[in-house]
């Protein structure tokens, strides 16, 4: 493949994704093995807007629970909703059609706690994804 091909397939790849209008929290580790919170957005409104103050996990039998504190930084009430994606260890989605959005309405400078039990033992990894 020539490298101009390349170049127009990382391109057109990377203004697809942008068409999305979630915006998606996940914990991932760093170089130096801690966990860190990463707020990713395609909506920059609501990205500046919500923030995640802390991010939670424990074991629940042998199923990981994730408890999330969302964040209003705006002084005006967010109307959105939320959902968890839960993935193996492979990066398989597990239970994709399991988990609906739920509604939130946060108001201005407040904080909530959402939560979440993963779908079956499997379950290596989550993401938070929010929408308007």
């Amino acid at each position: 493949m020539k490298p101009i091909h390349v170049l127009m397939a990382v391109l057109m790849a990377a203004v697809l994704a942008g068409c999305s209008a979630s915006n998606m929290a996940s914990r991932d580790k760093g170089e130096d093995g801690q966990y860190e919170t990463v707020l990713k957005s395609n909506n920059s409104l609501l990205y500046s807007r919500l923030q995640i103050a802390q991010l939670n996990e424990r074991q629940v039998g042998d199923l990981m629970q994730v408890q999330a504190t969302l964040e209003n930084a705006w002084k005006f009430e967010l109307d959105f909703q939320y959902k968890f994606k839960w993935f193996d260890a492979n990066g398989f989605e597990l239970a994709p059609e399991g988990q609906a959005w739920r509604q939130l309405i946060l108001p201005g400078r407040n904080q909530a706690n959402v939560q979440a039990v993963a779908p079956n033992p499997t379950a290596a990894r989550y993401e938070i994804w929010v929408r308007e």
